[in-house]
């Protein structure tokens, strides 16, 4: 089998549905080496890294929107529309002082260090820091500050980073997940007018940038999800976003095997049977002896 590079991308709640990739890929033991995410995808890649289970993710998926983390601030005195305060509490509550060398996978999320205008990628130091970088979403999430760097969310420059999974592992197979797809299918109804607007123009923004880079993944997986609202964190939302990854991902599960060079399901069945065959022989010799 050969190594394999996940590669998470951005989405907010559609993001969810990297949870269903993991779950289908975690079921045929697939078992990436190094996971690399963006936004959601570095939260939802962050948390699995650290060896948080396929239950937990959904249990914190469920329960998200009842810890009301979004409360709406006055533009006019702040830098940001929402408040992700309880987030951070959640983040300090669940990963603690947990850093990228004790994950269990190799983990790298990417931001965009504002100041400078680059992408930085976090490949050390806590996790929960990492996550906090990668999701903030300008004036919409508050800036993650360390120091003199400001850090805002990395699907400003590169919201599919296969670039930096092919950097960090090489000689890996690429599988990248995009939970946008087509921008004109996921453009969100204007009802919340400022924070809607800027949810659609930076989604715009990092889908054509996304589109522009060369495509170095073995398969890339859009999971296009018109129902799924990016700023609907209900448990329904969660739910449908984490079924539609499954779906995709089962379509896709035999092309994924071939890439990484896993013996498909029919070769595995006709092995176990002779070997079921071989042990009742067995079985029937002992009884006759």
């Amino acid at each position: 089998m050969k190594k394999l590079a996940l590669v998470l991308g951005g989405g907010s709640s559609k993001g969810y549905a990297h949870i269903g990739v993991l779950k289908v890929l975690e079921k045929n033991g697939i078992r990436p080496d190094i996971i690399v995410g963006t936004s959601m995808g570095a939260l939802v890649g962050g948390f699995y890294s650290a060896g948080f289970s396929i239950e937990q993710l959904e249990n914190m998926a469920f329960k998200f929107n009842n810890l009301g983390p979004f409360s709406l601030y006055s533009t006019l005195f702040k830098d940001n529309v929402l408040n992700v305060d309880k987030v951070k509490r959640l983040l300090d509550r669940e990963l603690k002082d947990k850093t990228h060398e004790d994950c269990k996978i190799k983990f790298v999320s990417v931001a965009t260090e504002l100041n400078l205008g680059e992408e930085h990628h976090f490949d050390s130091g806590l996790v929960k820091d990492s996550i906090l970088a990668s999701i903030s979403i300008p004036g919409v999430f508050p800036r993650f500050k360390v120091g003199e760097h400001i850090y805002v969310d990395g699907g400003l420059l590169n919201n599919l980073p296969e670039d930096v999974a092919k950097k960090y592992m090489p000689d890996a197979v690429i599988l990248s997940v995009d939970v946008i797809g087509e921008y004109s299918k996921q453009v969100e109804k204007l009802r919340m007018k400022t924070i809607e607007t800027i949810m659609n123009a930076s989604t715009l923004m990092t889908q054509t940038i996304a589109n522009s880079k060369p495509k170095l993944a073995g398969l890339r997986m859009a999971i296009t999800q018109p129902h799924v609202s990016q700023l609907d964190f209900s448990k329904k939302a969660a739910q449908k976003a984490i079924n539609k990854g499954v779906s995709i991902t089962r379509k896709y599960l035999s092309e994924i095997k071939k890439l990484l060079e896993i013996e498909n399901d029919t070769s595995i069945k006709v092995k176990s049977k002779r070997t079921q065959k071989i042990d009742t022989k067995k079985t029937n010799n002992k009884k006759s002896n």
